[in-house]
């Protein structure tokens, strides 16, 4: 009986009716499924309009992302890629100004500053004069009972790294401070750090000079890199100080950044070529 329930519940196939399946064309009438919608377009519309418009849009959310993402960060080496972005002819004309023969100012034609060529010159700077130092010094060594050898002075590198370090970074720093408290229109930090950073390239040649252990040679040597050093920095800053802080103001600057100037000049005279 069971199977009997069983064979009598099933459906039998001959009594349903057949489906007829029918395809249809959506072709160029321009109905169908367009861009995942089913309809006729819009009036107007295009695939590639569509997709241009999403492309546009996507770059516009990826943009303000990206630029909202953007802040300055002090300990990030991204921050201060860009003025580490020079190439060989941009720092060689840069030297060139650096060496002032003529009246030429530092920043012309939109240029502006960077921190490479500081860096390298400063760094290039202090390897010279702690050889060069040691050199002369190696020269002139005379042996006696007490001292028979002679002794390579490696404190001339620490010493020089970070006097020199040091007075090319806190000299704009300083310098930058008291234009803001002085000036309507102050300096840049990045472009005092440039110009005192420039200034040191006449000190790699005359470091060089002061190799030989001829002492009036060595002091005339100093003497002309400071005077020469000087003129790029005062022709630089000169005109900005004159135009905002009355004379008397102006004529103090100057002095000081003189006086700062020539403390470097002695030290480098006395310390490494003593």
């Amino acid at each position: 009986s069971s199977s009997n329930m069983s064979s009598s519940s099933l459906p039998n196939a001959a009594e349903e009716p057949a489906v007829k399946l029918e395809f249809q064309n959506f072709g160029t009438s321009g109905e169908g499924v367009i861009d995942g919608r089913i309809g006729k377009p819009a009036p107007g519309y295009s695939a590639s309009s569509a997709s241009e418009g999403f492309v546009s849009d996507q770059a516009k959310l990826l943009g303000s992302s990206t630029e909202g993402s953007r802040s300055w960060n002090p300990l990030s080496a991204a921050t201060f890629q860009q003025y580490f972005d020079v190439d060989t002819s941009d720092v060689l004309d840069r030297l060139k100004r650096a060496i002032p023969l003529s009246d030429q100012i530092f920043f012309e034609n939109d240029m502006k500053p960077d921190l490479y060529g500081p860096f390298w010159l400063c760094t290039t700077l202090i390897f010279t004069m702690a050889a060069a130092g040691n050199l002369g010094a190696l020269l002139s060594f005379v042996p006696t009972k007490e001292n028979r050898f002679f002794t390579y002075n490696f404190s001339k590198l620490t010493v020089g790294t970070s006097v020199l370090y040091g007075y090319t970074a806190i000299v704009p720093v300083a310098g930058w401070a008291a234009s803001k408290w002085l000036m309507s229109s102050p300096f840049g930090l990045l472009e005092l750090v440039c110009i005192y950073g420039y200034s040191l390239t006449i000190y790699i040649p005359a470091a060089i000079i002061c190799v030989a252990p001829i002492e009036f040679l060595r002091w005339i040597t100093i003497l002309a890199a400071f005077i020469i050093s000087l003129k790029f920095i005062t022709r630089n800053v000169r005109d900005v100080i004159i135009r905002q802080v009355d004379e008397s103001k102006a004529l103090m600057i100057l002095v000081v950044v003189g006086a700062l100037h020539a403390a470097l000049a002695l030290f480098l005279k006395i310390y490494f070529y003593n």
